[in-house]
């Protein structure tokens, strides 16, 4: 029998019913979701291979709420375009969330082997618009989508993931005025909370846009992604676990890949190494995105260095912000703070020399 110290009540919890470890058997662990870890599993009692997300509420007390917000809003969900929540099992301070097993990864993990084209993209979108179409006739808004939040199936079907921070609204509410979601993925006018409208086309609208109808095509077309994501691993690529579950994604990749060939917003050549030992920063800084190529590495370094400690690395997270936020201020501040540093490096290394 399950045993409940933790004041915790979330949709769907049978703790008083079962013991998860009897139901479940834990299969290797998948990645991190936005508040705990996420194994493979399977159900013993029908054989489905599932999702169990492991959550330590004793070490998680600062986000219960955000918890269970996220398991309310999925267990409202019914749709083809969203994570299925089976159910929750409490066990000692352990809370098992039983979700929907995607094997095909996150948009992100399928990024990591190459770029998508314009016929992959197209496809993704549609059924992403389709999934934010069936949560805002639902009145519920997501918040925080990006490619670590989009999920794949082994058969190409697209679904939403990581409701944290999802919003619901009432029948008298028509928006929500918090401030919420990933700084690198926000547009500038949220992230500076400077004042904007909701003029803009719905997600109903957005699926008759032009490049949607002209290239999308049969989410079986996704399987190619999945497949040269499993090749690129077997070529003896980074194979460390990604995060198919939730936020914590983008860390992850940035961890196991600090200087990626590929970004999100503009090609950049390579720098090219005699130059930068020759000291000539100024073709370093026109070569990289500071932001992802410099900054965001380090931080993901100095976290990764003493993982156990909470305070110092909440207090890395909140600097990292702070500069994110800066960087959608003032575009390019970033690489003249970095520019700055190297220079003020070089002229203090020069006056120790003997």
């Amino acid at each position: 029998m399950a045993h409940s110290p933790v004041a915790v009540q979330v949709p769907g919890m049978q703790n008083d019913i079962a013991d998860p470890e009897e139901l479940f058997t834990k299969l290797e662990r998948i990645g991190k979701g936005s508040f705990g870890e996420v194994f493979k599993g399977i159900d013993n009692r029908t054989q489905q291979v599932v999702a169990i997300k492991i959550i330590d509420l004793e070490e998680a007390e600062d986000e219960i709420e955000d918890i269970q917000q996220e398991i309310t809003v999925l267990s409202q969900c019914d749709s083809a375009y969203v994570t299925k929540y089976y159910g929750s099992y409490l066990k000692g301070s352990k809370l098992w969330i039983i979700m929907e097993y995607l094997g095909g990864g996150s948009a992100l993990d399928l990024l990591r082997a190459g770029p998508f084209d314009e016929f992959q993209i197209a496809t993704m979108l549609k059924e992403i618009l389709k999934g934010l179409d069936y949560l805002h006739s639902e009145k519920k808004i997501h918040r925080d989508i990006k490619a670590a939040n989009v999920l794949l199936s082994e058969q190409g079907d697209v679904k939403l993931a990581d409701f944290g921070v999802a919003g619901q609204l009432t029948d008298t509410q028509i928006k929500r005025n918090t401030f919420v979601g990933t700084p690198f993925w926000m547009a500038p006018e949220v992230i500076q909370q400077s004042a904007y409208d909701s003029k803009r086309p719905t997600a109903k609208e957005l699926l008759k846009h032009k490049f949607i109808v002209k290239n999308s095509k049969k989410t079986s077309y996704l399987t190619e992604l999945i497949d040269r994501f499993k090749r690129w691993k077997a070529e003896g690529h980074s194979d460390d676990e990604s995060d198919s579950e939730g936020s914590d994604s983008e860390s992850t990749s940035r961890e196991n890949n600090t200087h990626p060939e590929w970004s999100f917003t503009t090609v950049r050549k390579k720098p090219d190494p005699k130059k930068v030992q020759n000291g000539a920063e100024q073709d370093l800084v026109q070569t990289l995105s500071c932001l992802s190529m410099i900054i965001t590495p380090a931080f993901a370094e100095l976290k990764q260095q003493d993982e156990n400690n909470a305070s110092r690395n909440q207090a890395i997270e909140e600097l990292e912000k702070s500069i994110a936020v800066a960087e959608a201020t003032c575009p390019g501040i970033t690489d003249t703070m970095v520019k700055k540093l190297i220079e003020k490096f070089q002229k203090y290394s020069a006056d120790e020399s003997p």
